[in-house]
């Protein structure tokens, strides 16, 4: 599968909430060490960004790549539909984000009951629906925007 914004940015995203994380742990030489690779893997994936636009621009990627989803109760994408402004989607990704790696420090605790851990992993699942969905979006929006600077 081909990179797309949408995936670029989920990354770019992940990286920014695991240095959060890092952040917040006792120092150590480790910790260190993790914390730099993940500020040089950041520096990337925003280099990576920029470059994906460029080359869009000139219709040198593959801007959106069509999708089987095989959901039993398939997420509403209308909300996002609406949005039009790709600031947003992002916002709305991180946040997504964010619940999700919640969710999956939950799911960690010891001692978690299974009934607590079966919520929460319904609740990782609708998550990750939504992830999948805005990243989407975000293809689509940058999709559309391509094609109406190129009419």
């Amino acid at each position: 599968m081909a990179e797309t914004l949408g995936s670029i940015i989920d990354k770019l995203i992940i990286k920014r909430i695991r240095l959060h994380h890092l952040e917040q742990m006792r120092r150590s030489p480790k910790i260190s060490r993790a914390t730099r690779l993940i500020n040089e893997q950041i520096v990337n994936y925003t280099a990576e960004v920029e470059d994906f636009l460029k080359k869009a621009v000139k219709g040198k990627v593959v801007i959106r790549e069509p999708k089987v989803k095989l959901y039993r109760n398939p997420p509403s994408k209308l909300a996002l539909k609406q949005i039009r402004q790709l600031g947003q989607l992002i916002d709305i990704l991180s946040a997504t984000n964010i619940r999700l790696w919640d969710f999956e420090d939950q799911v960690r605790v010891k001692g978690t009951s299974c009934k607590r851990v079966a919520q929460l992993k319904h609740n990782i699942d609708l998550s990750n629906k939504e992830r999948n969905n805005a990243i989407d979006r975000i293809d689509e929006l940058l999709e559309a925007k391509i094609k109406q600077c190129r009419v």
